[in-house]
């Protein structure tokens, strides 16, 4: 009997160590889910700030290269002259695309960023409090990292109205800087290169 107990203690051990260390080692990316090699994301890239709220944040977008392909550059500054400041950048997708979208599985891409946590939004029209659902992504200063979403990953923030996510009603990917941690008065600048966005079907 208690050569069982102590090998249940032993198993039980490993089965909780296996789960913190899958669970630290993550940080702020999704793992690969074997989603497969998934299709380019097609479309047209367009920054928005918080100009329409009264806002004076400010980003600027460049195209680069990465990888051998088109790589696009955000930086600029987040303020609280809107209590919410905000900078993002929707990604317009063509009708192939949009198709894609409509039996998505999962996203993908890879970046660059400065450490600052950022987020991806997977946009539906049914969505109409600007909820939509999201995911929160994050990785070391100056280090290319790779992401991969899968769609049931996306959740809506807690201050919006439930919405069933109908991927029939989706509008498009887009990002956004994610800054609720700042304080009234304060200004953040940041930079993040994005390339090789893809949806897997």
């Amino acid at each position: 009997m208690k050569n069982f107990k102590k090998l249940f203690v032993i198993i039980l051990c490993g089965m909780l160590s296996a789960f913190i260390f899958s669970c630290g080692s993550t940080g702020g990316a999704a793992a690969s889910d074997g989603f497969g090699e998934g299709v380019p994301y097609a479309g047209e890239w367009e920054p928005f700030t918080d100009e329409n709220d009264k806002g004076n944040s400010t980003v600027k977008m460049e195209v680069v290269e990465m990888d051998g392909m088109p790589a696009y550059r955000f930086t600029g500054n987040v303020t609280t002259q809107f209590q919410y400041g905000f900078v993002g950048w929707q990604i317009v997708p063509d009708e192939a695309t949009m198709a894609l979208l409509k039996t998505a599985r999962a996203i993908s891409f890879k970046f660059v960023g400065d450490g600052k946590r950022q987020t991806i939004k997977y946009r539906i029209s049914s969505v109409t409090d600007h909820a939509h659902f999201e995911y929160h992504f994050f990785g070391d200063a100056g280090v290319p990292e790779r992401v991969e979403v899968p769609l049931r990953f996306f959740m809506q923030p807690s201050w919006g109205s439930p919405a069933r996510m109908n991927q029939n009603n989706v509008t498009d990917v887009s990002f956004q800087t994610h800054e609720s941690w700042r304080v009234a008065g304060s200004s953040t600048p940041f930079e993040i290169t994005i390339w090789d966005l893809r949806v897997h079907p």
